[in-house]
């Protein structure tokens, strides 16, 4: 299942389900098949989704740097795409939303 996040400032972001629920949780939102981030709402986003991404991009360099043997070079081995990595468009349609002064809108698809 996706989400699509839509705003008149910029074309449609389409997230996974878990994702864009996870976004949704870190802002405050409720979980629910549509639904509006406000304008005056996005300054509050933006600020908590990247504060969870210092957060997470801290913890993967203290992941990596505490690590007792490098990662071998297999495509097995490499990491997966994290949550922090997932958020940054979506930060961006955000930052792009609340410059124009629009809403951004979700819906479950």
């Amino acid at each position: 299942m996706l989400y699509r996040f839509k705003s008149q400032a910029t074309a449609d972001l389409i997230m996974l389900r878990a994702d864009a629920q996870s976004a949704l949780r870190l802002i405050g939102k409720d979980i629910t098949p549509e639904g509006v981030i406000s304008p005056d709402q996005l300054p509050r986003a933006i600020d908590i989704l990247q504060q969870a991404w210092r957060e997470d991009h801290a913890l993967r360099l203290e992941e990596e740097t505490s690590a007792l043997e490098p990662l071998a070079e297999t495509d097995d081995a490499l990491p997966g795409v994290r949550l922090s990595q997932r958020l940054v468009p979506l930060v961006n349609m955000l930052d792009l939303a609340k410059k124009a002064e629009v809403a951004v809108v979700w819906s479950e698809s």
